[in-house]
């Protein structure tokens, strides 16, 4: 996306798990997921809204929350790849509980070890891992997450050895129970401004955990609001931006995108796969009329395109994680939250609708007259949370968009995409899938036209910017390829017939998706939505 062209040495050969590392995960798996199934009641969690007593420390204990870390501060060395395999799969017995996980280890202390250099902040933290912290990440606040500075604020004293935070947090994932907390805040310094993460030992004074926060879904979940008010925080304990840059000191920015992943994606494809099963299960036993319900097309349509989805976000999961170090594949790791979240999302609905009022009623009412209990419903509102946290998916999209056309701004008067020869395309894709091969080659081609000639209209970039929509189908269009050339690279060196089938399936939904998406991008005469939001008719 980034140059505008398919360059397939980039994505061949695709990548594929290392065998060895991937067994010792699946035995960490298998243990993880036993333990936590017969510790935890899903339905009981959801309708108290609590995790069993005890669980957070013995996961601490058992070394949960050190899955990547080095086995010197009592790590499993795992890969981010096998680390996202085994949140993904607790998340199948218990969302909270995977999540917590995530947390801990995507973007708790445990991750934010990498950006820290050789020093005390460092050895500070990996004595806290090594004894078993509970941590978490303090950034949202009431105002919102998308604000360029946040509103907390880090004075410096007097004499310069220390920051004195101030400042409301809310939507802290493990906050209410943390014991070391990684707080955004801007630091007004010399006349200048930065972004900085503080480390924040919670029973220092002037911390506050306000209250504990209930969602719609993933009950059971920790997550508090926050007050700082003068929080005394050691400047060694401080990571620094670049002045007036609002900006994630690097590479904060890279964990924090890779967070997302884990927090969002891995419960989404978790999820996604658990409808799979229970639709293939409902349409086994059911018939219509004396009918197998599998012999109706439409049936046949529903199985055939959640199963196509399930294998692409399963491939765009394993493009962004794997052979890739922490700031590579930025591109793909900033739309394949969204991606997941969204197709978790449709393949929820559409299975509700597959299984009618037995996918809309409650497990535990299935549970009272004999009924498999299957858990739909927790499941609907769980996926719908996964397209809010992390930030809204439209948000994301106008993010993926603005950050593609400010490096093409940047590259300005460089060459252009169609100046230079396609490379060869791969070898070992069917008929219907060469077709979509060169539907994508197209697609990019006509995506960079599509910036050039916004950069062209808009030589100031502000004013491009201001446009979300445009933005927003930018984004939009530009993950809608990227999932299509993932799944093309994947099947291209895949002897799977059924896999060339479901490629073909979901690249048919893909373009189907990208029609509807270039027509609202070029079209004209469009209704003036800023009079219509202001006038009494929006507000009555």
């Amino acid at each position: 996306m980034e140059s505008g062209r398919l360059d397939w040495n980039t994505l061949l050969p695709f990548p594929v798990p290392d065998a060895a590392s991937g067994t010792v995960a699946d035995a960490l798996i298998k243990e993880i997921t036993e333990s936590v199934a017969a510790e935890v009641d899903p339905e009981r969690t959801d309708a108290t809204g609590q995790l069993p007593d005890g669980l957070i420390d013995r996961l601490r204990d058992d070394g949960w929350f050190r899955l990547r870390n080095a086995s010197a501060l009592g790590g499993h060395e795992l890969s981010d790849y096998d680390a996202f395999r085994l949140v993904e799969r607790v998340c199948a017995v218990s969302q909270p509980v995977g999540q917590t996980l995530a947390i801990q280890n995507a973007v708790g202390a445990a991750a934010l070890l990498a950006a820290l250099p050789d020093g005390p902040l460092r050895a500070k933290v990996e004595r806290r891992i090594a004894a078993g912290t509970v941590s978490a990440f303090a950034g949202t606040e009431p105002e919102g997450a998308n604000n360029a500075w946040p509103g907390t604020t880090a004075v410096p004293t007097a004499d310069g050895s220390a920051y004195l935070l101030s400042g409301e947090k809310v939507f802290t994932g493990n906050g209410d129970i943390a014991d070391l907390l990684a707080v955004l805040a801007t630091v007004p310094e010399d006349g200048h401004r930065r972004v900085g993460v503080f480390f924040v030992d919670t029973t220092d004074p002037g911390f506050r955990v306000r209250s504990r926060l209930e969602f719609m879904g993933s009950r059971g979940l920790h997550n508090a609001a926050l007050t700082l008010d003068g929080v005394r925080v050691p400047r060694e304990d401080a990571l620094l931006g670049e002045p007036d840059a609002p900006r994630f000191p690097a590479p904060v920015g890279a964990i924090a995108l890779l967070s997302a992943l884990f927090f969002n994606a891995a419960p989404a494809l978790a999820i996604a796969r658990q409808c799979q099963e229970w639709s293939s299960a409902f349409v086994a036993r059911r018939a219509v009329n004396g009918r197998p319900l599998g012999e109706y097309d439409q049936i046949q349509r529903i199985l055939a395109t959640t199963a196509a989805e399930v294998f692409a976000m399963d491939t765009v999961v394993r493009w962004s994680l794997l052979d890739s170090g922490l700031t590579d594949r930025w591109f793909e790791r900033s739309v394949t939250k969204n991606l997941c979240t969204v197709t978790a999302w449709r393949i929820v609905d559409r299975t509700m609708s597959l299984l009618g009022g037995e996918g809309f009623e409650t497990a535990r009412s299935k549970q009272r007259r004999g009924a498999e209990p299957l858990p739909l419903e927790r499941l609907f509102r769980d996926a719908r949370g996964l397209r809010v946290s992390g930030n809204i998916d439209f948000l994301l999209d106008i993010q993926s968009a603005r950050l593609l056309l400010a490096g093409r701004y940047a590259a300005a008067g460089a060459g252009a995409a169609d100046d230079v020869p396609e490379p060869a395309r791969p070898t070992g894709l069917g008929p219907a899938n060469e077709a979509h091969l060169r539907a994508a080659e197209q697609g990019l081609r006509r995506f960079e036209r599509v910036c050039r000639r916004l950069i062209a209209e808009h030589p100031r970039p502000d004013a491009l910017f201001g446009r979300q929509e445009t933005l927003r189908l930018l984004g939009r269009i530009s993950a809608e390829l990227f999932s299509m050339c993932a799944v093309l690279a994947r099947v291209a060196s895949d002897t799977d017939d059924g896999r060339q089938d479901l490629t073909d399936v979901h690249c048919t939904a893909v373009r189907h998706r990208l029609a509807g998406l270039w027509r609202r991008l070029t079209a004209t005469g469009e209704p003036d939505y800023g009079a219509v939001s202001r006038s009494p008719a929006a507000h009555h």
